[in-house]
């Protein structure tokens, strides 16, 4: 556990030095400005007999008071978090097993940098949209071998992804077959969908893919093919990066290395896949995932325990409240009460009440805005380890105290896609979009289509079930041309 405390929004800390220096400059120019007037009004001989009941030194302690009740509030703004507490975080996802080719054709240039730059590049940019799903790296060549087991820990994945290169399998050649075997094997333990995405440019020079296919199909495993390169083709340059020297055949050809979609293609289909073309930004990932990934239902990999920060913001909140307070209370003279008398009523009092008025006000803005970022920050944790269960419990919980923060009802929502609840996922961003902030509408708006476009199926199903148990559609409609 760390000794020193950390803070959830630390900006808040350098807008209060701000505020508190303001503060102090504006009281310092008020006593001069105060003592400028008094020395017009009396000689200075007499200003010490009018000035005898005030007490500069009580003086002094209001303004200290005011000053810190100030620097407390935006302490409390800051979010302080000191000490850590275990939570029980349950894993939901899916694994996604990823076969990268690291054969010499996958150096060469025809999508920039290089067709493996281009994959690993793509394959970064996957991972980091990823939340719970476990994902494994199994280069391949001449032969395969996993790099990276099946794992959430993304940093480890992406840097056995950024040690890949065509040396990595010291066999040559292209063997998609005993790559979909090896996955395979990596995916037979698993309880979880078998999922496996291989990046090639589909050279299949053991021409036994399809073979390997078949046997992926009745081991229930799904490949996804991701083509890399183009259809004409370039040549293959003998290192990495270098110009005007390319590989030769026996007969002294140049070897023009062409992206195979009819292989990839059929690979997918014969398992129940999908081939997309990775294109020149890497786009084929998304596309995997949108159509097809993203409909697979997630399972649980088991339970962790989780260490998150504690709040405690409640602390300087109530110092702020009890140093303004006093501040209040306190008179500023020698003689008479040293605390202020509440039930006489002066204009000058009425006028400190008013301020108090508005310093209550205040605290209480302060611990409006607080109280539910502290809840999003918890429900985000739970919702970033992937238990998103307990994100739907939490946010539950949360909106009943209040019911009209359109986050909690937006992170809800997200909570609440993530496990397929479509149905009500789109209810909780509809309540989100009650919200001024246009950000957040706009996002509220764009996740509600999302949910409605996955419930469209369902309300399809639907109608035709009705249909046909009222007897306007038949069991086995003719289907005309």
């Amino acid at each position: 556990m760390s000794l020193m405390p950390t803070f959830a929004d630390s900006l808040w800390l350098l807008i209060g030095v701000i505020t508190c220096l303001a503060v102090l400059l504006f009281i310092l120019l008020n006593s001069l400005r105060r003592k400028k007037e008094l020395e017009k009004f009396a000689a200075p001989k007499l200003l010490t007999g009018l000035t005898g009941n005030v007490s500069s030194s009580r003086r002094h302690l209001k303004n200290i008071l005011f000053v810190l009740g100030i620097a407390f509030l935006f302490l409390a703004l800051a979010r302080p978090q000191y000490g850590e507490r275990w939570i029980e975080v349950r894993r939901k996802g899916i694994d996604i097993l990823i076969g990268v080719d690291v054969s010499k054709s996958m150096l060469v240039q025809d999508i920039k940098p290089s067709r493996l730059g281009r994959a690993k590049l793509a394959i970064r940019d996957f991972t980091a949209q990823l939340e719970g799903d476990r994902v494994g790296l199994l280069p391949f060549a001449g032969t395969a071998f996993l790099m990276c087991p099946l794992t959430t820990d993304y940093e480890a994945f992406n840097a056995s992804l950024d040690t890949l290169d065509v040396s990595s399998i010291p066999k040559g050649g292209t063997d998609i077959g005993m790559a979909i075997r090896q996955g395979g094997e990596v995916l037979s333990n698993e309880a979880n969908h078998k999922i496996f995405v291989l990046v090639t440019d589909g050279e299949d020079l053991s021409e036994d893919a399809l073979k390997a296919a078949e046997e992926a199909k009745e081991q229930n495993m799904t490949v996804y093919t991701i083509g890399v390169g183009t259809p004409q083709g370039e040549l293959i340059p003998m290192l990495e990066g270098q110009v005007g020297r390319f590989i030769k055949d026996k007969q002294g050809k140049f070897i023009t290395s062409k992206l195979d979609e009819q292989t990839l293609t059929t690979v997918a289909e014969i398992t129940g896949g999908l081939y997309v073309p990775l294109g020149t930004m890497g786009q084929g990932f998304d596309t995997i995932y949108e159509r097809k990934l993203a409909l697979v239902p997630p399972e649980e990999h088991g339970q962790r325990r989780r260490k998150i920060p504690i709040e405690r913001f409640p602390w300087p909140l109530g110092a702020a409240v009890l140093l303004l307070s006093l501040d209040f209370l306190f008179t500023g003279r020698r003689s008479g009460w040293a605390l202020r008398r509440p039930f006489v009523k002066t204009a000058g009092r009425r006028k400190k009440r008013a301020v108090l008025s508005v310093f209550v006000l205040v605290i209480g803005a302060v611990a409006g805005f607080v109280q539910p970022q502290a809840r999003a920050s918890e429900g985000e944790e739970l919702f970033k380890a992937g238990d998103y269960a307990g994100a739907e419990a939490y946010y539950h919980k949360a909106l009943e105290e209040d019911n009209a923060s359109a986050t909690l009802h937006f992170n809800l929502g997200g909570s609440l896609y993530r496990q397929q609840k479509y149905d009500k996922a789109a209810a909780a961003f509809t309540q989100a979009l009650g919200t001024d902030d246009l950000s957040l509408q706009a996002r509220s708006y764009y996740n509600r289509g999302n949910s409605q476009f996955f419930l469209a199926p369902q309300l399809l199903q639907k109608i035709r079930s009705r249909l046909r148990s009222s007897g306007a559609l038949p069991r086995n409609p003719l289907k005309l041309p």
